[in-house]
């Protein structure tokens, strides 16, 4: 069967139907692969993409959400079962295609992410990587000749205004193809269009992610622009989640 795959971070794969899981109720003619992880940074996410299209030799579509660009990945060549990781920075999954323990959402100890985070990381080279990572992952799906669209979960994800940009940060900014991405409104992303159309659709202060009515608006509403309805008795499933 034909796939679509789908990459991402949090606001892609979940504890909760996401975005992602709402793109087969229209295009059922396609197997949806949720190659998406929690805390997943965007080198991660490019590379979730184009392993998914490498292993694959019937992926038509590819829809990628993007990821905060200061965020980065902990990698270890084996399966240290010694280490005591922070849970409230990170966890861990081992990567069969890759032979690696990957640590998502920066490192496994508190101070030492925070070291990093101060010394090593610059917002502007930050930026600049992400824009590379959406370029590479336009240049390879191409290549391939798959479809694809790409959005952000929100509008901090990339830098928009040339006014601040360095010249190679533009040249490398202008030959990204933006008409490839989805926003909602100017350059806003899914958490925006949560805020301003389904606020409710929030289980906050516990949890910043928005709730499964507003990912299946996103896709019905900004994604496909569909007036297809989904059956009222899944609608009010959809209303009613809490967790």
């Amino acid at each position: 069967m034909k796939k679509i795959i789908t990459a991402g971070c949090s606001f892609t794969k979940y504890k909760w139907p996401t975005w992602s899981n709402f793109i087969s109720w229209f295009e059922p003619d396609y197997n949806v692969v949720n190659v998406g992880a929690s805390g997943s940074s965007n080198e991660t996410i490019m590379r979730s993409v184009y392993n998914a299209v490498n292993k694959w030799s019937n992926v038509e579509k590819v829809y990628v959400m993007w990821s905060e660009p200061n965020r980065y990945e902990v990698v270890h060549n084996t399966l240290d079962l010694s280490v005591k990781k922070d849970e409230s920075v990170t966890y861990s999954r081992w990567d069969q295609d890759f032979d690696w323990n990957t640590f998502y959402g920066g490192h496994y100890y508190n101070d030492k992410h925070e070291y990093y985070v101060r010394h090593f990381q610059n917002e502007r080279q930050n930026d600049i990587r992400t824009l590379e990572r959406i370029l590479f992952t336009q240049m390879y799906l191409e290549k391939n000749n798959i479809e694809y669209k790409m959005m952000c979960y929100k509008s901090i994800i990339i830098a928009h205004n040339k006014n601040y940009m360095t010249n190679g940060q533009k040249e490398l900014y202008n030959k990204i193809d933006w008409t490839k991405f989805i926003f909602y409104k100017e350059f806003y992303g899914l958490n925006e269009y949560t805020e301003d159309k389904w606020p409710e659709q929030f289980n906050k202060p516990h949890d910043e992610h928005p709730l499964p009515l507003a990912h299946y608006h996103w896709v019905k509403d900004v994604i496909y622009k569909s007036d297809i309805k989904c059956p009222d008795n899944e609608y009010e499933k959809l209303k009613q989640w809490k967790t």
